[in-house]
């Protein structure tokens, strides 16, 4: 079944709301002044404008094709993740990146415009806990910025959120919530940050859900009713709003509060019991009770909040046209809050959409397959899947084949083809391999052995012994002992048989390298020998530094709590948590003890900075996003100093 994908609706009222002030419009052509060369993922030209994305999503462009090294900033930023593709399809430029395309016809004024493609929604885990209850993630300055970007043309004679005020009130500390002081004339964005600390919640979660309630934070001219209804607290679908709760402060508190009642916490009565964590249950389509059910396992605390808050679930035609409306037995909610946070502040997942065109038409493919075609950048038709793609086998690359039909090749260096979109088959990918050495870092930890620690890594014990310069044969080792242990692997490199479209500017053209890193052989996680050019010729980057962690779960105690009933909630002994927090007497714990209650380890993999190095430089030459570095590396920003031999983290 094909789909009609609109990316802006206003025929459904429930949907316009939360959807219709997500376009971010169009950037303003304005005294621009020209600026050196930018680090480039992208370039594409129609012959007279020359567009460039940048590393950090920024598209600029060159009248003069950058050959003079300056170039324009735009004003249009797809910076989650970075750009994906940049072309010229014949009478636009248009971009790609997650969740969002942008389209100019002059490449110098740009149309920023929601797009997500997919299958990333899932039902049982629409925001995990620990992006959900955080509290103070947003300072009151972060998000009076956030608003005064979302709304900049606020209409006369109208009260915009970034300008809203109201004089707030004490609330004495509960087992839900601390204190909160009131205090004259706050502002929306110092009620919520402050709403966050009391409760919490984090201050993105009271913004997502005050704009797909009420569309609040991009609405230029909000009557009086959308404050007092801000968070859709107390308003049921099939009554009118509880009037005691009216106000825009009344509305984010009791909404915060309700999301931490939700979890049933001590010295509460466990009332929310019909969607428990980790079992099934059948969540409703739609108010209307007819429309059916479905079974979802709620896989999270924060999850089943959101299905208690607003109890159904999206169906295939609410799914199928993500920024407008299903049919009769649609409802949003729930699709819109998932929708909106991972666009406007979900930087580490990755929706990338891929872009070719062909004889006026625009064809889209995101990661996992999914296909859809537009004439206009703006109206867009799903029209199938590509089988066997998907989940850890993304499409890594789509175009055209020299032959003429589409093609794909996915990360795993699998090729497709298909003349019609529709049946696809096998696309011959010449690949090679070559050796690389690399080196992996165990921190020791209670238990090991060398010799377990040797199975696990596929070497002897006399290698880690003589590699570490352990004595006794490695019968002596400590917890928190760092071992490194060198390796040989191969990583696999490609030869791809997608030709580049011929809009495409090499980005050598600008001195900066067009060399992408190749897929892994057999999905398996490799160190690449990638390089780049850089002011001294050929670069050969060393291996990547891996290091296996620990990452401890953390449980603050609330009144009520018994060692007892905290590990039986986290799954645990009491034995074992008393032994990880070093308690002697498990009946001496306090309100607001923070107690480890459960470990987990993995690998993560670094950049041993060298010389010269800056955090774009390293994300370019490893291929990892800008965003993605920073998220992993929250001391760093764009233009931190590196020092030479630290590690910066890429996953």
């Amino acid at each position: 079944m094909k789909f009609w994908l609109k990316v802006f609706s206003t025929a459904v009222l429930s949907v316009a709301v939360a959807v219709g002030g997500l376009q971010m419009g169009t950037t303003p052509q304005a005294a621009y002044a020209s600026q050196p060369t930018p680090q480039l993922a992208h370039a594409a030209t129609n012959g007279s404008i020359t567009v460039g994305a940048g590393v950090d999503g920024t598209l600029w462009w060159s009248e003069r094709g950058g050959e003079d090294g300056t170039w324009v900033d735009s004003g249009a930023n797809l910076s989650k993740n970075g750009v994906t593709s940049l072309i010229w399809t014949g009478n636009m430029f248009i971009a790609s990146s997650f969740f969002s395309t942008a389209r100019s016809s002059n490449g110098k004024t740009w149309t920023v415009r929601v797009f997500p493609l997919g299958r990333a929604f899932d039902p049982g885990n629409i925001i995990s806990d620990e992006e959900f209850f955080r509290a103070g993630t947003m300072t009151a300055e972060q998000i009076q910025g956030f608003f005064d970007n979302r709304a900049p043309n606020c209409r006369n004679g109208f009260v915009c959120l970034n300008r809203y005020t109201e004089t707030t009130f004490d609330r004495e500390a509960t087992v839900l919530c601390n204190a909160y002081q009131g205090a004259r004339n706050e502002t929306a964005a110092q009620i919520i940050a402050k709403v966050s600390q009391a409760c919490g919640v984090s201050a993105e979660v009271l913004i997502v859900l005050i704009q797909k309630e009420q569309g609040l934070v991009t609405h230029s001219s909000p009557n009086q009713a959308r404050y007092d209804r801000a968070t859709g607290y107390a308003c049921p679908d099939t009554a009118p709003c509880d009037a005691r709760f009216f106000g825009f402060y009344n509305q984010v508190y009791n909404a915060a509060r309700q999301f931490k009642r939700y979890a049933n916490p001590p010295g509460t009565s466990r009332f929310f019991t019909w969607f428990p964590v980790g079992r099934e249950s059948q969540v409703r389509w739609h108010p209307n009770a007819s429309c059916g059910t479905t079974p979802v396992t709620i896989r999270n605390q924060a999850t089943a909040g959101l299905y208690y808050y607003t109890p159904y679930t999206p169906n295939a035609p609410a799914m199928a046209n993500l920024t407008g409306a299903g049919d009769g037995c649609s409802a949003y909610g729930n699709r819109n809050f998932w929708r909106l946070y991972n666009y406007w502040f979900n930087p580490t997942k990755d929706f990338g959409t891929f872009l070719t065109t062909q004889n006026g038409r625009v064809y889209a493919v995101d990661g996992d397959g999914v296909i859809a075609e537009s004439s206009d950048g703006v109206n867009w038709l799903r029209t199938g899947q590509i089988p066997r793609v998907g989940g850890a086998n993304r499409i890594a690359e789509f175009g055209f084949t020299e032959s003429g039909t589409f093609g794909i090749v996915t990360t795993r260096g699998e090729g497709f083809q298909s003349s019609d979109l529709t049946n696809w088959s096998g696309l011959q990918v010449t690949t090679s391999e070559t050796a690389q050495d690399f080196v992996h870092t165990h921190t020791v930890r209670s238990g090991d052995t060398v010799f377990a620690i040797a199975r696990a890594n596929g070497v002897t014990v006399n290698h880690i012994v003589r590699e570490n310069s352990l004595t006794n044969n490695g019968n002596r080792i400590f917890v928190g002992q760092k071992l490194t242990i060198s390796k040989s692997g191969t990583v696999a490199q490609y030869q791809s048989p997608i030709r580049p479209h011929s809009s495409v500017v090499p980005l050598s053209t600008f001195g900066q390298s067009q060399t992408s890193p190749a897929p892994p052989a057999n999905g398996e996680q490799v160190v690449t020998s990638e390089s780049a050019p850089d002011q001294q010729g050929t670069r050969v980057l060393a291996p990547v530094v891996t290091q296996t962690a620990d990452t401890d779960t953390v449980y603050v105690v609330k009144r009520g709590d018994t060692m007892l009933r905290i590990a039986f909630r986290n799954g645990q002994t009491v034995r074992q948590i008393a032994e990880w927090n070093g308690i002697r007497n498990i009946n001496r714990i306090f309100i607001g003890q923070r107690l480890i209650v459960g470990k987990a380890s993995g690998e993560q993999t670094f950049h041993r900075v060298e010389a010269g190095d800056t955090v774009t430089l390293i994300a370019e030459l490893r291929g990892v996003p800008l965003a993605r570095v920073l998220a992993l590396n929250p001391s760093l920003n764009q233009n931190s100093a590196l020092e030479v031999g630290s590690l910066v983290r890429l996953s």
